[in-house]
């Protein structure tokens, strides 16, 4: 299956990533395009506005954003489909991407530069490109956990969070909302061997979930600042606040989830062959290189350093996830989780 043939390729690349980034800028580009390009996109503001900076300056192609969380941006796409007003979705977890594909939203599209990264990392049909893999993990405020849960070890599996003691203290996006949100969801469905068990675990979290955020990097944020105590969001957004200097532990949990994050292309929107050049530009090893570096995540590209601190893939304990059965699943589950839980 697809699934287990991407999980050993990223095993593979992420132990044999040894690329250095030549240079300050990314390569240029050239191109015959038009001079406007919209992106719409789930990643932080300032990593979209560094990246469209150099992307304009490498091209000439002046550029714009709007920025909505995956789930979100996905459902715009949609309601747009009869006039599309972006021209690029990039970013977000590949099952996002995926299940808008039989809405007729996105275009089908072959770089130039998809042979530099392993097939495992895109679409059969191109219809998406991976440019960063990543695991899911659990921001601990190690103050507050100290005074809750004394000296008791940090949660390293799904069902630590389970624990009666943090009942109102676990912050997570909503699947509604979020891709990282519906990451977390889907992983349960993985992990167990029946549906019905993957839902009982979901009713067992949500009684100690005092409420669900919109944006998948917000729970490491508030549990940064102590309005929970855990929150769950890809080990990335938690990595960042750490750095930043608030009182958090990382923990990525045995059976992981993990997401292929992605960039595709909006069909009929009004900029195609600038939307062309974003692909391959971004599907460039400097380019990449620029992306790791602010946002901490693992690139696809076998040419591109790890991040300072990541620990790779291949070290890690990941859940068998499919990414395919995630997208063409992805209406259904998040329907019957908000009616149980919304």
């Amino acid at each position: 299956m697809r699934k287990l043939v991407v999980l050993s390729l990223v095993f593979a690349l992420l132990t044999g990533v040894t690329g250095v980034f030549a240079g300050g800028r990314a390569e240029q580009v050239e191109t015959d395009t038009e001079g406007q390009l919209v992106v719409y996109s789930p990643l932080h503001e300032y990593e979209i506005s560094r990246i469209l900076t150099q992307f304009e300056r490498d091209t000439g192609i002046n550029t714009e954003f709007i920025r909505l969380s995956a789930g979100e941006m996905a459902a715009r796409i949609v309601a747009e489909r009869n006039n599309p007003q972006g021209d690029v979705f990039f970013g977000g977890p590949s099952e996002t991407h995926e299940a808008i594909i039989p809405d007729g939203v996105l275009r089908a599209y072959e770089s130039p530069r998809s042979g530099e990264t392993d097939s495992g990392f895109r679409h059969p049909d191109f219809y998406w490109s991976g440019f960063y893999v990543g695991p899911m993990g659990f921001a601990i405020n190690t103050s507050r956990w100290q005074d809750v849960m004394g000296d008791a070890p940090h949660p390293s599996t799904w069902e630590d969070l389970l624990d009666p003691r943090l009942e109102g203290e676990i912050i997570m996006a909503s699947p509604a909302a979020s891709g990282t949100a519906y990451n977390i969801v889907a992983t349960q469905f993985f992990r167990y061997a029946t549906e019905d068990e993957a839902w009982d675990y979901l009713a067992r979290l949500d009684e100690n979930v005092p409420f669900y955020t919109s944006s998948g990097a917000a729970p490491a944020r508030q549990a940064g600042t102590g309005e929970a105590i855990v929150g769950i969001a890809f080990a990335h957004d938690v990595m960042k606040p750490i750095d930043a200097g608030f009182p958090l532990a990382l923990s990525i949990p045995q059976e992981s989830g993990w997401e292929i994050g992605a960039v595709s292309i909006i069909n009929d929107g009004p900029n195609p062959r600038a939307a062309e050049a974003f692909v391959d530009w971004i599907l460039g090893p400097d380019a990449q290189q620029l992306h790791t570096d602010l946002s901490l995540r693992i690139s696809t590209h076998p040419e591109v350093q790890l991040p300072p601190g990541s620990t790779p893939l291949s070290e890690l304990d990941l859940v068998d996830y499919d990414n395919e059965w995630a997208g063409e699943n992805r209406s259904r589950i998040v329907e019957q989780w908000s009616d149980l839980f919304n």
